[in-house]
């Protein structure tokens, strides 16, 4: 999955364990909840967690990023090429206004 996200734009990954976050453009803040690491992704760099915590990512300028879970060795991705039935990925986009 792709997002394009505005300034200031938030989405939440409800639980982040497994999934590649990639920023393709511009620059993002990734934090999980109950982890006191600030993490900031500039492009072409990438950040995943085995931790079942929420994720929330916050544009710090207009970005283009990529999730993509990996269960497994695998791809949710490459599974639902084989399998129709696959769940998606659960993101929920969040607008906060300035």
């Amino acid at each position: 999955m792709v997002l394009e996200l505005a300034h200031r734009d938030l989405h939440s990954v409800p639980d982040a364990a497994g999934v590649q976050i990639r920023c393709q453009s511009g620059s993002i803040w990734v934090t999980l909840d109950h982890d006191t690491r600030d993490i900031v992704l500039a492009p072409g760099e990438s950040f995943a967690t085995p931790e079942h915590r929420r994720a929330i990512l916050f544009a710090l300028e207009p970005a283009r990023v990529s999730l993509e879970r990996h269960d497994g060795g695998r791809t949710v991705a490459a599974d639902r090429r084989q399998r129709a039935e696959a769940p998606s990925l659960p993101v929920r986009p969040v607008v906060v206004s300035a």
